[in-house]
């Protein structure tokens, strides 16, 4: 669990701090919650229903295991996105693909180390799916937030 924590909650936050973001608070206050939210509800349901599952296995509670990555890595990626996206670098669009390719791909390590195990026909383009929605979804609160 300590890799869990350090990989899915301590390493982005200190992104977070290290970050030279204008209104960094305003921004977490906004977009942190959403993004949250998204996570734990899309990995307790994906993991309820065999999809995949985060190691260690708590008997608990399956879920046990990614709440770090949904109070770190998930809403900080929504965090950074939108922050890139209101800086109008690249069309929101764009910047929602080339997230959730990343995202993707920092799973997919996970996969590949046996943190994650996928089950029940799930797979890494699906993980991108799954990513693109999310993260659609942040976006277009953000838009309403704004407003």
């Amino acid at each position: 669990m300590i890799f869990n924590y350090i990989v899915g909650l301590i390493i982005p936050w200190l992104c977070v701090v290290i970050a030279p973001i204008p209104h960094k608070i305003r921004l977490l206050i906004r977009i942190f919650p959403i993004s949250s939210v998204i996570a734990f509800l899309l990995n307790d349901f994906f993991v309820k229903h065999g999809f995949w599952i985060v190691k260690p296995i708590v008997e608990e509670n399956e879920s046990y295991s990614a709440i770090p990555y949904n109070l770190g890595m998930y809403p900080v990626w929504g965090v950074f996105l939108i922050h890139f996206t209101e800086k109008r670098i690249w069309s929101p669009v764009k910047l929602i693909v080339v997230w959730s390719i990343g995202i993707t791909l920092a799973e997919y390590i996970l996969v590949i180390i046996g943190r994650v195990i996928y089950g029940n026909g799930w797979h890494v383009v699906w993980t991108f799916t799954t990513y693109c929605a999310a993260f659609l979804i942040v976006y277009l609160y953000s838009k309403l937030k704004r407003e």
